[in-house]
């Protein structure tokens, strides 16, 4: 009776080993499954001209402009709750749009959760970008540029059409702008080259951070820029009044406003 019962007591413990090392391989599969990656593609045929709206809840949106008359959107999605966020396309003549949506209130990326948007568009096309969390990135572009982020870095190639850009925390580069330009954030510094004669008044303005500003040597503005935490300085000749840390006046005659401000931080305007 004795070696029946040892029998039974090491089958069973025989058993429950086997059980709980395929449980465990069962977990680490769901684990691993659940991290993979999760890739959307989506392309449609346009033509030069038209829009592309992207409205997202979260994610860093990442777009080049090529020479073909298509919208080509590939989205990356990783983490344990990527089947909550869910992304849909629609298109109306040349434009697309592009939503992605939290389905549940309670959705959380976690530390190693996120997801990307990489989009190709034709070189004469417009963006209108909006996304609740993550950097905006913009290769050369001719067209209208208005992109906002709750929080992340903006970043722009070669744009020839007005820009209007927000970040509530980031850093704002432009690497040439040939038309008018507001950017604004509430966190960070800001470099802005501007090619061509503005037609409207154009601002640079930062809650905390350096704003620097390059101007063609034709340009004809009139300049306000301040700090209340810095200095203030140009390369330009300014008529008008020059305090170290306000000026305001004229340059080559004077002509739309080109209002440059920091709270915390240097302005300068440099010469291209």
């Amino acid at each position: 009776m004795q070696s029946f019962l040892k029998f039974n007591e090491k089958t069973m413990k025989t058993k429950l080993k086997v059980i709980f090392a395929t449980l465990t391989v069962a977990l680490l599969f769901i684990s691993v499954s659940k991290a993979k990656p999760s890739v959307q593609e989506e392309s449609f045929n346009v033509s030069s001209g038209g829009t592309l709206a992207m409205d997202s809840d979260s994610g860093s949106i990442e777009i080049e402009s090529h020479n073909k008359n298509t919208v080509e959107v590939t989205v990356k999605k990783k983490g344990k709750y990527i089947d909550d966020f869910e992304v849909s396309f629609a298109q109306d003549g040349n434009d697309v749009k592009v939503t992605g949506d939290k389905l549940k209130n309670n959705f959380n990326w976690g530390g190693s959760s996120y997801i990307k948007y990489i989009v190709k568009i034709p070189q004469q096309y417009n963006v209108d970008l909006r996304t609740g969390g993550g950097s905006i990135e913009l290769s050369d572009l001719v067209g209208k540029v208005d992109a906002y982020t709750s929080g992340g870095s903006i970043s722009l190639g070669r744009i020839s059409g007005d820009v209007e850009v927000k970040t509530s925390g980031g850093s704002i580069k432009v690497d040439d702008v040939a038309g008018n330009i507001n950017a604004h954030t509430s966190g960070g510094s800001i470099k802005a080259k501007i090619s061509k004669q503005p037609t409207q008044d154009c601002r640079l303005t930062t809650s905390g951070g350096s704003v620097k500003a390059y101007l063609s040597p034709s340009i004809a503005v009139d300049l306000n820029a301040s700090t209340s935490g810095g200095s203030v300085s140009s390369e330009i000749a300014v008529k008008g009044s020059m305090k170290r840390s306000r000026i305001k006046g004229t340059i080559n005659g004077g002509g739309p406003e080109l209002y440059l401000r920091t709270s915390g931080g240097s302005v300068s305007v440099k010469e291209l």
